[in-house]
């Protein structure tokens, strides 16, 4: 049932958006921007009373099929985080990046009432459906929130409490939306602080758990700036492929590390260590201090090595030489492979200078290493 009659939350409505709506929180001028949207460009009804479209079972496999990658990285922080607020009479919600639940957890017995209220596998939660609610304004503004009973755009669902935070991927590409979301709870807006701060946290850890299933094929560095950390919870996360260069990192890194912009670039531009040292076998079992480049501002990070959890694309030497389809070289392009090959070794494989003794950009260069299938020694 709605919180407020629908007359009375219409009027509130349009003195949020003139500013008459008085200790509104620190989020008043996302909502008021919010509702004006839903008003005169979506043309929605505040007074509506009916809940959100609910997709049909066929129409969600096919969009879960899409997001089978964003759901297994998800698939253990949702319990995680339902459990913490579950005994307050939360579900947890995962939309995607068009705002649809493509998983949640909730009580066995609380199903039903959370299904009545639209909270349910299939719901739709765009704001040119549902005007202001938690999952639409971070689709809109990519920012965490708390939508809380009045601050909801339709009275159907101003009895409900929304926090929701952003999830991106390593290319800073919002993938979908983490939403904690109860039926009742206190009137003041300060109760909320806890989940506001709970949703955000798994949400970072659901971008984490991401990066690391999208960069399989890579070294990771896991770092943090207290060495006690690195194990437990590293705060940093950087891919490194097999010619040395970070080619990812979440958004913490990017966030402390100014060297990482623009990515990919030479490890050896971001750390005073060779690509070399951090491939050794005996890296992966030992904490490495590392001391960032100047233009990364010098500090030391604390970190370890971890290794390809599974094969790159790249065929080995082996099978695709005995490939059927496998083009031969031709004269001159051999006579490159060499050229390219020696000077890689004489540079001991730092590829900023190679580049520069062959006389080409590092994008060239690294589009000829794979072209011609050249390898560092260490990943032979």
């Amino acid at each position: 049932m709605p919180y407020v009659r629908p007359t009375s939350h219409l009027e509130r409505v349009r003195n949020l958006i003139d500013g008459r709506v008085p200790d509104t929180g620190a989020d008043s001028t996302r909502l008021a921007r919010s509702y004006r949207r839903s008003l005169d460009d979506y043309r929605l009804d505040p007074g509506a009373t009916a809940g959100p479209r609910i997709l049909s079972a066929g129409e969600l496999r096919i969009i879960q099929q899409s997001e089978e990658g964003f759901l297994r990285s998800a698939a253990q922080c949702l319990p995680r985080l339902h459990t913490m607020v579950r005994e307050a009479g939360y579900c947890v919600i995962l939309a995607n990046a068009h705002g649809v639940t493509i998983d949640y957890a909730v009580d066995q017995d609380q199903r039903k009432h959370f299904r009545k209220a639209g909270l349910y596998l299939g719901s739709c939660w765009s704001e040119d459906e549902e005007g202001t609610c938690g999952i639409a304004s971070v689709l809109l503004d990519q920012a965490p929130i708390t939508v809380h009973k009045l601050d909801h755009f339709r009275a159907a669902f101003t009895s409900l409490t929304c926090s929701a935070a952003p999830i991106f991927s390593a290319r800073d590409e919002l993938i979908g939306v983490l939403d904690a979301s109860a039926l009742s709870s206190p009137d003041a807006r300060d109760s909320q602080r806890l989940v506001y701060q709970l949703v955000s946290q798994s949400a970072t850890m659901i971008e984490d758990a991401y990066f690391l299933q999208s960069h399989e094929h890579c070294h990771i560095m896991l770092a943090h700036r207290n060495r006690h950390f690195v194990e437990v919870q590293p705060e940093m996360l950087l891919a490194i492929d097999e010619y040395g260069m970070v080619v990812a990192a979440n958004r913490c890194a990017r966030q402390l590390v100014a060297a990482l912009a623009p990515l990919p670039r030479p490890i050896e531009e971001v750390f005073e260590v060779s690509a070399g040292r951090l491939f050794d076998r005996r890296a992966g079992s030992q904490l490495l201090s590392l001391r960032m480049t100047s233009s990364g501002n010098g500090s030391w990070l604390h970190a370890r090595i971890r290794p390809p959890s599974r094969s790159s694309w790249r065929q080995p030497a082996d099978a695709a030489d005995s490939a059927p389809n496998r083009r031969s070289l031709a004269q001159h392009e051999q006579a490159e492979r060499t050229r390219i090959a020696s000077a890689m070794a004489a540079a001991k494989w730092r590829p900023l200078d190679a580049a520069a003794m062959l006389g080409m950009s590092r994008a060239t260069l690294y589009r000829r290493l794979r072209q011609f299938d050249i390898v560092p020694p260490h990943r032979q």
